[in-house]
């Protein structure tokens, strides 16, 4: 589905034929087709959380909760469900939509780690805007997880999020692993697409906290989000970059992680200067993954949430004429 999508996209088809006259990717591993499925799976979390109406089963899953994770206040958004087969709990985020969302972007000050939830070294600072962002879901989140983890021992948890939701979905993952240090966490960064969350400090206290193999940090292709905020300002990245180059496939996603652990990679993403919100993050978030969320695993494809993610790839397409 996602390779036919591709196909019809004339903007990933000329953003492709760019990245490889300028050797984009060029000598790095690239990831198998089961691990690309399962960015994709997780990342079909990411893009529901857009919905207007989170539906009972959002990627063919149940349901866990959806009001308790919205804040007026910030306007943040995210929901929790529970996938049985995989034995999973899963956290996601909505990203920046509102004025109010690309305010909590702009305060980009590094302030020490103030929360009822995250405990970290003194010398780790982080995003105000994404820590006054998530602090104002903690308590709900993670008393559900909690809930999710007595009624289902032995379940993982998963914290996946795009863009604005990306950085919510690092915090959310540092707050359960702390609370939960034998539960496995898988954070699924999309940044499809996170912008840095905090300094080196942070990073290195993350990328130890959950493991940096367990961070799977997706950039696609030059979109500017990534790396909008400067590392000048002190900034840095945590876990592994998965570099998604178009037309998105297994084949065109690089492992980016040449600078070990507590490093950007200088030859992944932040290669390319930033262009803040541009036709990739928009792509990402309106096009290719809006279909493939509108499909879930058990219950084929969902008639109302199939028409309102045309909808939103029709706009989607739209702004991303506008910024050519």
């Amino acid at each position: 589905m996602l390779k036919v999508l591709n196909q019809l996209n004339p903007i990933a088809q000329a953003s492709g034929a760019i990245e490889s006259l300028l050797g984009l990717g060029s000598g790095k591993p690239t990831i198998n087709s089961d691990k690309y499925d399962e960015l994709v799976h997780y990342f079909k979390y990411a893009s529901t959380s857009y919905s207007l109406i989170i539906l009972p089963r959002p990627n063919g899953q149940t349901l866990v909760t959806t009001a308790s994770l919205n804040d007026i206040l910030t306007d943040s958004h995210g929901y929790i469900a529970r996938d049985d087969k995989k034995k999973e709990i899963v956290l996601a985020f909505r990203g920046s939509v509102t004025p109010t969302n690309f305010i909590t972007d702009a305060l980009f000050k590094l302030v020490a780690v103030d929360g009822p939830h995250i405990s970290a070294p003194n010398d780790t600072r982080i995003h105000f805007g994404f820590q006054s962002a998530w602090n104002t879901l903690a308590d709900k989140a993670t008393t559900i997880v909690r809930e999710q983890l007595a009624a289902y021992p032995g379940y993982a948890v998963v914290t996946t999020g795009h863009s604005l939701g990306g950085a919510l979905a690092s915090l959310a993952a540092v707050a359960v692993k702390q609370a939960h240090p034998t539960v496995y966490v898988l954070l699924l960064v999309c940044e499809i697409f996170e912008p840095r969350t905090g300094n080196a400090a942070f990073a290195a206290f993350v990328n130890g906290l959950i493991g940096s193999k367990n961070i799977y940090r997706v950039v696609h292709s030059y979109d500017g989000v990534p790396t909008m905020v400067p590392r000048a300002l002190g900034y840095r990245h945590s876990g592994t970059e998965y570099w998604v180059l178009d037309p998105a496939s297994a084949e065109r996603t690089f492992i980016c992680n040449a600078a070990g652990d507590n490093e950007e990679d200088p030859k992944g993403s932040m290669r390319v200067p930033s262009t803040g919100i541009n036709v990739p993050h928009l792509e990402v978030r309106f096009f290719v993954f809006f279909f493939a969320a509108s499909k879930t695993d058990d219950d084929g494809i969902v008639l109302w949430n199939s028409i309102y993610y045309a909808v939103l790839v029709l706009i989607g397409r739209v702004h991303a004429y506008m910024l050519i």
